[in-house]
Protein backbone atom coordinates (compact mmCIF):
# COMPACT_ATOMS: atom_id res chain seq x y z
CA UNK A 1 0.00 0.00 0.00
CA UNK A 2 1.26 3.62 -0.75
CA UNK A 3 -0.51 6.39 0.89
CA UNK A 4 0.32 10.04 1.50
CA UNK A 5 -0.17 10.85 5.48
CA UNK A 6 -0.14 14.15 7.48
CA UNK A 7 2.60 14.92 9.95
CA UNK A 8 0.83 15.04 13.27
CA UNK A 9 3.80 15.96 15.54
CA UNK A 10 7.59 16.40 15.05
CA UNK A 11 9.77 16.66 18.40
CA UNK A 12 13.43 15.76 19.85
CA UNK A 13 13.62 13.11 21.57
CA UNK A 14 16.83 13.24 23.19
CA UNK A 15 19.91 15.17 22.34
CA UNK A 16 20.44 12.82 19.28
CA UNK A 17 17.43 11.54 18.34
CA UNK A 18 14.49 12.82 16.79
CA UNK A 19 10.60 10.88 16.36
CA UNK A 20 7.32 12.21 14.17
CA UNK A 21 3.98 11.19 14.32
CA UNK A 22 1.93 10.42 11.17
CA UNK A 23 -2.15 9.91 11.10
CA UNK A 24 -2.61 6.51 9.71
CA UNK A 25 -3.66 6.41 6.22
CA UNK A 26 -7.10 4.95 6.02
CA UNK A 27 -7.38 0.89 5.55
CA UNK A 28 -3.36 0.62 6.50
CA UNK A 29 -2.59 -2.42 9.00
CA UNK A 30 0.15 -3.91 10.16
CA UNK A 31 1.28 -6.66 12.32
CA UNK A 32 3.69 -5.92 15.43
CA UNK A 33 5.87 -4.26 13.95
CA UNK A 34 6.49 -4.04 10.65
CA UNK A 35 8.33 -1.83 8.59
CA UNK A 36 7.41 1.11 5.92
CA UNK A 37 9.06 3.02 3.23
CA UNK A 38 9.24 6.75 4.31
CA UNK A 39 9.38 9.14 1.37
CA UNK A 40 9.85 12.71 2.20
CA UNK A 41 11.09 16.05 1.13
CA UNK A 42 14.99 16.30 1.39
CA UNK A 43 17.60 19.35 0.33
CA UNK A 44 18.43 16.68 -3.00
CA UNK A 45 14.36 15.96 -3.40
CA UNK A 46 12.08 13.47 -2.25
CA UNK A 47 13.91 10.18 -1.13
CA UNK A 48 12.58 7.11 0.52
CA UNK A 49 14.08 5.50 3.52
CA UNK A 50 13.01 2.30 5.33
CA UNK A 51 11.83 3.02 8.90
CA UNK A 52 10.75 0.81 11.34
CA UNK A 53 7.37 1.48 12.76
CA UNK A 54 8.15 2.80 16.55
CA UNK A 55 4.33 2.26 17.54
CA UNK A 56 1.27 -0.59 17.86
CA UNK A 57 -0.99 -1.00 15.28
CA UNK A 58 -4.03 -0.52 17.63
CA UNK A 59 -2.88 3.32 17.81
CA UNK A 60 -4.39 5.85 15.73
CA UNK A 61 -1.09 7.01 14.34
CA UNK A 62 2.14 5.94 12.96
CA UNK A 63 5.10 6.68 15.09
CA UNK A 64 8.94 7.00 13.73
CA UNK A 65 11.98 7.80 15.57
CA UNK A 66 15.24 8.27 14.23
CA UNK A 67 18.83 9.16 14.88
CA UNK A 68 20.30 12.63 13.73
CA UNK A 69 22.92 13.07 11.48
CA UNK A 70 23.60 15.22 8.65
CA UNK A 71 22.46 12.87 5.83
CA UNK A 72 19.97 14.84 3.26
CA UNK A 73 17.30 12.25 4.51
CA UNK A 74 18.11 12.52 8.38
CA UNK A 75 18.13 16.42 7.83
CA UNK A 76 14.45 16.20 5.92
CA UNK A 77 13.16 13.88 8.56
CA UNK A 78 14.17 16.22 12.06
CA UNK A 79 12.93 18.97 9.88
CA UNK A 80 9.30 17.77 9.32
CA UNK A 81 6.62 19.64 10.97
CA UNK A 82 2.94 19.22 11.69
CA UNK A 83 0.96 19.71 8.56
CA UNK A 84 3.50 18.31 6.22
CA UNK A 85 2.51 15.27 3.91
CA UNK A 86 5.03 12.04 3.74
CA UNK A 87 4.77 8.69 1.38
CA UNK A 88 4.23 5.47 3.34
CA UNK A 89 4.81 2.61 1.30
CA UNK A 90 4.44 -0.90 2.85
CA UNK A 91 4.23 -2.37 5.19
CA UNK A 92 7.16 -4.75 4.56
CA UNK A 93 9.24 -7.34 7.15
CA UNK A 94 9.08 -10.22 9.19
CA UNK A 95 10.03 -8.88 12.25
CA UNK A 96 7.47 -9.47 13.95
CA UNK A 97 5.74 -10.43 17.66
CA UNK A 98 4.93 -13.98 18.23
CA UNK A 99 1.66 -14.06 20.23
CA UNK A 100 1.26 -17.46 21.55
CA UNK A 101 4.45 -17.10 24.25
CA UNK A 102 6.71 -15.08 26.56
CA UNK A 103 8.72 -12.65 25.15
CA UNK A 104 12.49 -10.74 26.23
CA UNK A 105 13.11 -7.42 23.75
CA UNK A 106 16.74 -6.45 23.49
CA UNK A 107 17.37 -3.36 22.28
CA UNK A 108 20.60 -0.16 22.27
CA UNK A 109 19.50 3.08 21.47
CA UNK A 110 17.60 3.67 18.66
CA UNK A 111 17.24 -0.19 17.88
CA UNK A 112 14.16 0.25 20.93
CA UNK A 113 11.74 1.62 17.79
CA UNK A 114 10.36 -1.47 16.75
CA UNK A 115 10.66 -3.32 20.23
CA UNK A 116 8.51 -0.05 22.06
CA UNK A 117 5.73 -0.50 19.36
CA UNK A 118 5.77 -4.34 20.52
CA UNK A 119 5.54 -3.34 23.95
CA UNK A 120 2.51 -1.00 23.49
CA UNK A 121 0.73 -3.90 21.47
CA UNK A 122 1.35 -6.33 24.27
CA UNK A 123 -0.07 -3.52 26.85
CA UNK A 124 -3.02 -2.51 24.63
CA UNK A 125 -4.62 -5.78 23.71
CA UNK A 126 -3.97 -7.10 27.36
CA UNK A 127 -1.86 -10.06 26.17
CA UNK A 128 -1.68 -13.01 28.51
CA UNK A 129 2.22 -13.72 28.46
CA UNK A 130 5.33 -11.59 29.96
CA UNK A 131 7.63 -9.56 28.19
CA UNK A 132 10.95 -8.01 29.36
CA UNK A 133 12.42 -4.81 27.49
CA UNK A 134 16.41 -5.10 28.04
CA UNK A 135 17.31 -1.58 27.15
CA UNK A 136 21.04 -0.07 26.80
CA UNK A 137 22.17 3.27 26.54
CA UNK A 138 24.96 5.69 26.89
CA UNK A 139 23.82 7.91 29.11
CA UNK A 140 20.38 8.83 30.98
CA UNK A 141 19.18 11.77 28.60
CA UNK A 142 19.75 9.18 25.59
CA UNK A 143 16.98 7.08 26.84
CA UNK A 144 14.34 6.79 23.89
CA UNK A 145 10.61 7.35 24.53
CA UNK A 146 11.48 6.59 28.23
CA UNK A 147 8.01 8.37 29.30
CA UNK A 148 6.33 6.09 27.27
CA UNK A 149 7.92 3.27 28.34
CA UNK A 150 7.58 3.83 32.11
CA UNK A 151 3.70 4.51 31.16
CA UNK A 152 3.56 1.05 29.89
CA UNK A 153 5.09 -0.31 33.00
CA UNK A 154 2.45 1.46 35.06
CA UNK A 155 0.03 0.10 33.47
CA UNK A 156 0.68 -3.13 32.56
CA UNK A 157 1.90 -5.89 35.24
CA UNK A 158 3.49 -8.48 32.76
CA UNK A 159 5.82 -6.08 31.17
CA UNK A 160 9.08 -4.60 32.96
CA UNK A 161 11.96 -2.89 31.74
CA UNK A 162 15.68 -3.17 32.86
CA UNK A 163 17.74 0.06 31.77
CA UNK A 164 21.59 -0.19 31.16
CA UNK A 165 23.88 2.82 30.80
CA UNK A 166 27.47 2.50 29.77
CA UNK A 167 28.98 6.03 29.54
CA UNK A 168 26.78 7.52 32.23
CA UNK A 169 29.14 10.39 34.60
CA UNK A 170 30.33 9.36 37.89
CA UNK A 171 28.17 11.12 40.30
CA UNK A 172 25.33 11.72 38.33
CA UNK A 173 21.66 10.82 39.70
CA UNK A 174 21.33 7.44 38.47
CA UNK A 175 20.84 4.83 40.31
CA UNK A 176 20.23 1.50 38.00
CA UNK A 177 22.42 -0.38 36.36
CA UNK A 178 25.80 0.56 34.33
CA UNK A 179 27.56 -1.50 31.82
CA UNK A 180 27.57 -3.09 28.52
CA UNK A 181 24.81 -6.14 27.66
CA UNK A 182 26.09 -9.04 29.08
CA UNK A 183 24.90 -12.59 29.62
CA UNK A 184 24.33 -12.01 33.28
CA UNK A 185 22.08 -8.98 32.28
CA UNK A 186 19.97 -11.49 29.51
CA UNK A 187 20.18 -14.39 32.03
CA UNK A 188 18.10 -12.08 34.82
CA UNK A 189 15.55 -11.10 32.00
CA UNK A 190 14.93 -14.46 31.16
CA UNK A 191 14.81 -16.31 34.31
CA UNK A 192 11.26 -15.76 35.23
CA UNK A 193 9.74 -16.07 31.56
CA UNK A 194 8.63 -19.41 29.85
CA UNK A 195 10.36 -20.43 26.49
CA UNK A 196 10.46 -16.98 25.58
CA UNK A 197 10.91 -15.77 22.02
CA UNK A 198 13.81 -12.92 22.36
CA UNK A 199 13.48 -9.44 19.90
CA UNK A 200 17.08 -8.51 19.38
CA UNK A 201 17.51 -4.72 17.80
CA UNK A 202 20.36 -2.31 16.73
CA UNK A 203 23.73 -1.93 15.06
CA UNK A 204 24.67 -4.80 12.91
CA UNK A 205 27.65 -5.29 15.94
CA UNK A 206 25.38 -5.30 18.59
CA UNK A 207 22.94 -7.74 16.89
CA UNK A 208 25.81 -10.46 16.41
CA UNK A 209 27.37 -9.35 20.27
CA UNK A 210 24.09 -10.20 21.82
CA UNK A 211 22.85 -13.64 19.33
CA UNK A 212 26.55 -14.62 20.34
CA UNK A 213 25.74 -13.88 24.50
CA UNK A 214 22.19 -16.13 23.85
CA UNK A 215 23.63 -19.03 22.11
CA UNK A 216 25.69 -18.83 24.93
CA UNK A 217 22.92 -19.23 27.11
CA UNK A 218 21.64 -22.13 25.54
CA UNK A 219 19.00 -20.12 23.62
CA UNK A 220 17.75 -21.90 20.85
CA UNK A 221 18.04 -20.46 17.33
CA UNK A 222 14.64 -21.34 16.70
CA UNK A 223 13.88 -18.95 19.74
CA UNK A 224 15.66 -15.60 18.88
CA UNK A 225 14.61 -13.35 15.76
CA UNK A 226 16.31 -10.10 15.35
CA UNK A 227 17.07 -6.91 12.96
CA UNK A 228 19.94 -4.86 12.34
CA UNK A 229 20.02 -1.07 12.22
CA UNK A 230 22.76 -0.34 9.57
CA UNK A 231 24.04 3.44 9.27
CA UNK A 232 25.42 3.29 12.66
CA UNK A 233 28.13 1.77 15.23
Amino acid sequence: MIARARVLSSRRLTPTTHGIRLEKPRGFAFRPVQYVGLEIATRDGSEEYPMSLASSPTRDYLEFGARISPSPWKEGFRALSPGDEVEVDGPYGRFVLDESRDAVFVARGIGVTPLKGMAEYVADTQWSHDAVLVFSNQREEEIVYREELDALVRTNSRFRVLHTLTQEPDGSAWSGRRGRLDPTLLAEAGKSLRDPTWYVCGSPRMVHSVVGMLYGLGVPETRIDYEAFFGYA
